[in-house]
Order: C-alpha cells, then structure tokens, then sequence
C-alpha cells in the first residue's frame, strides 16, 4: 500500500528544501538573520536552520510516500508501517510493524472509518486525505493502529480492546483472503 501522489505535499517539501538551502547559503555566507531568536543569527544559525529545514522535509517525504506492507499469512497478519512506528510512536521516521495472531482476534469485519465510533482522532503518525498510518483513538474511545488509503478498511478488534485497521485500494481482495487464512470475517 502506497499513498497516491500528493502535488500539495511535492509542492511544500520543495519549498521547505529550497528554503532550507537558501539559509545553508545565507549561513556560509554570515549573513543569517532570524529576527527574535539572536541564537539562530549569524554562520551557524543558517546552517542549522537550512539542515533542519531539508530534514523535515525530507522526513516528511519518507513518511509519506514510504510503502506499508500488508501481509495475510496462514493465522495471522503483519504490517509494515512505512515511515512510523507503533512501537515507537515518539520517534517520528522510523519504520515498525505490528502483528496479530487468529487467537488475539475478538472480531473483524469490513466498514467505513471517519465518522461515528470509527473517528480517526490521531495520537502519532500520519494523516493526509485518506492515507491514515499511525496510532489513533477511535469514536469509541478505543486505540487502534491504522495503515490505510482507504475509507473502507478492514477493522479488527483485538481481544484486549484495541484494533487493527487496515485498507488498500483493494479492500475487498484484502479481506478475502484474511478470512480464508486467519479470522473468518463477521458483521459489524
């Protein structure tokens, strides 16, 4: 799964690194100046600041347009989380996975996410138009880990209360095979 090219997201990480080298240029050059913060001034401060700047951007980027990677094996199924981690939900850029056996399964089904119990409230992590990857609490109250492009998804409940909420742009392919190989798929 892999989010569908974004020209506002493009558009704003080649501005932020076009900023970012203009201020590693001013820096080089001693002619830096951020007005209110004297500790960016001067030398360093532009070439901290430009660095900064190229690294969020990139790091942006990465988050983005890092493939996650759904797999639905015989009692179980992993995610790839691209360019975030559920493990590891305060360092952002960092890839991690999650993976949920057939007996940690209370129910699953397929459904809409974005309104009612189903909200998306994000705690960590990504969310941009339908490409939702990260940790979020739902309407209910409940945690769910999500990697999704989707707003039809595979949502399963876990048996300690959270969920898993998985979708691609082909869904319904997804959960046929995750009820043939790991919970057979049941009504809301």
């Amino acid at each position: 799964m892999q989010a569908s090219y974004s020209v506002a997201l493009t558009a704003i990480v080649v501005v932020f690194i076009a900023v970012g080298i203009i201020f590693i240029v001013l820096g080089v050059l001693g002619k830096f100046r951020a007005s209110g913060i004297s500790l960016l001034n001067g030398k360093y401060g532009g070439i901290i600041g430009g660095i900064v700047l190229i690294a969020l951007a990139l790091g942006l980027f990465f988050v983005y347009y890092a493939p996650s990677t759904i797999t639905v094996g015989s009692g179980y199924v992993n995610v790839q989380f691209g360019g975030f981690s559920p493990n590891l939900p305060f360092i952002p850029f960092i890839s991690g996975n999650k993976n949920v056996t057939t007996s940690e399964i209370a129910n699953a089904f397929v459904g809409q996410i974005g309104s009612g119990d189903f909200s998306l409230d994000k705690q960590s992590g990504l969310n941009l138009g339908d490409v939702n990857i990260g940790v979020y609490t739902l309407g209910n109250g409940a945690t769910a880990y999500v990697a999704s492009n989707n707003s039809t998804d595979l949502i399963i409940q876990l048996n300690n209360g959270q969920y898993l909420i998985i979708g691609t742009s082909n869904t319904s392919a997804l959960a046929t095979s995750f009820s043939q190989n790991v919970y057979q798929l049941k009504s809301p």
